[in-house]
């Protein structure tokens, strides 16, 4: 796995200045690889009312494991409901393939380090009981939490720091960062950059970023800085689908590096400082591969202050950009990064609506609700290519007539 952090729009290596660089769903459990788990609420994104304290169930692995941590706990414990641990650390110390990692409501300052496999039939899995309620904030330039291991699920925290340039970073295979409300992290506004949640390591692959909260990613904002982003995919295929993503100094959803195969659906992207989506691979990241088979669809992507949603050049020929929202954007609704369309690919958009979306209550500082109202032109109006099973509330997807636009399924 690659030991250097994510790093965004890079030029050179810190070495070498100048180098170019099958589960099923119970309450709100874990489905399979791009099908979100997400927790019932009420479109509410800042985790006031409804927001958080929803009950968490994640169906045990056979055989597995379950360990508890809370804030009343102590690490000379032996991790059982009765007699928890204090620290996550403690528990990653001790999990094993099939482990489920529970969290009780409560602050931990100190930084996480999973460096234990799971396994495609055990997975290892850390979760908040309660949605959000399990608070982890680094005060200095600790990352909270760092994954160097496969197979691994991370579900249902409040993740911030005062000091640090990512969130989350994964460096495995097979992650999946599930129902996090991810926020307040500055960054670095150079070419070390930051993100909210990053699926790092150029030779990983498979990892899913699913119905999370990112916002106020990066201390310049409402300052444009092109280095620190939301939501950073750099490796091979994934699913990024059902989350939201506002109020961040760069993208909303970036995938760069040796990104490609990428499937970007139903997810609510508004009010960032460069562009909403930006999809493109850098050849010298991927063995001198071009990145294809990008699909973006069911997205509803307003008022960035650049592009709506950018194909960068590079691409193979074979994106697909379907049934997406994209009104309101500063510069274009599509553009690659000469800001023309069709692309430098020649790729073109298809079933683009361009009028207002219609949500229950918009606001832009995202404590609205945002699903979508009767007679909303998002209704029923998506495409089943690239949709993820569920919707952020955990509800089956389609419920009507046909797939809703966003994450929110009415």
């Amino acid at each position: 796995m690659r030991n250097q952090p994510p790093r965004f729009y890079i030029i050179g290596s810190l070495l070498l200045v100048g180098l170019i660089l099958a589960i099923s769903l119970i309450v709100i459990g874990i489905r399979q690889v791009g099908n979100g788990p997400i927790t019932t609420g009420n479109g509410n994104t800042n985790g006031n009312a409804n927001g958080s304290g929803t009950s968490i169930t994640i169906p045990p692995v056979p055989g597995g494991r379950a360990l508890y941590v809370s804030p009343s706990g102590n690490d000379d414990n032996d991790g059982s409901v009765a007699h928890p641990f204090a620290t996550i650390q403690k528990a990653a110390d001790e999990v094993k393939p099939g482990t489920t990692v529970h969290v009780q409501p409560g602050t931990y300052n100190d930084a996480v380090l999973v460096e234990t496999d799971g396994t495609a039939n055990a997975r290892i899995t850390f979760v908040s009981d309660k949605k959000w309620e399990a608070k982890i904030k680094t005060t200095n330039d600790d990352i909270p939490w760092t994954t160097k291991a496969d197979y691994i699920d991370i579900v249902g925290f409040d993740i911030s720091s005062e000091g640090s340039t990512d969130g989350v970073v994964n460096y495995g295979s097979y992650t999946r960062t599930i129902s996090n409300r991810i926020h307040d992290i500055p960054g670095k506004c150079d070419n070390i950059g930051g993100s909210g949640v990053t699926d790092s390591n150029y030779n990983s692959h498979d990892n899913d970023i699913i119905g999370n909260v990112v916002f106020h990613i990066g201390d310049t904002y409402p300052k444009l800085c092109e280095y620190v982003h939301a939501i950073y995919h750099s490796n091979a295929r994934g699913h990024i689908v059902n989350n939201i993503a506002y109020d961040n100094a760069g993208v909303g959803i970036n995938l760069w590096h040796a990104a490609t195969d990428t499937v970007v659906s139903n997810n609510l992207v508004f009010n960032n400082q460069e562009h909403g989506i930006s999809v493109g691979t850098n050849k010298s990241d991927n063995d001198g591969d071009k990145g294809d088979n990008f699909i973006v669809s069911n997205n509803i992507v307003i008022h960035n202050a650049i592009l709506g949603i950018r194909e960068r050049k590079g691409v193979g020929s074979h994106d697909q950009f379907l049934n997406n929202i994209v009104y309101g954007n500063g510069y274009a609704a599509f553009g690659d990064e000469d800001r023309e369309w069709p692309s430098a690919a020649d790729s073109k958009d298809e079933g683009t609506i361009t009028q207002p979306i219609q949500f229950v209550n918009f606001k832009e500082d995202g404590t609205g609700d945002f699903h979508l109202l009767p007679g909303s032109p998002g209704i029923d109006d998506g495409t089943k290519v690239g949709a993820p099973t569920n919707d952020f509330d955990g509800k089956p997807r389609p419920q009507g007539k046909g797939i809703d636009i966003g994450p929110f399924e009415s």
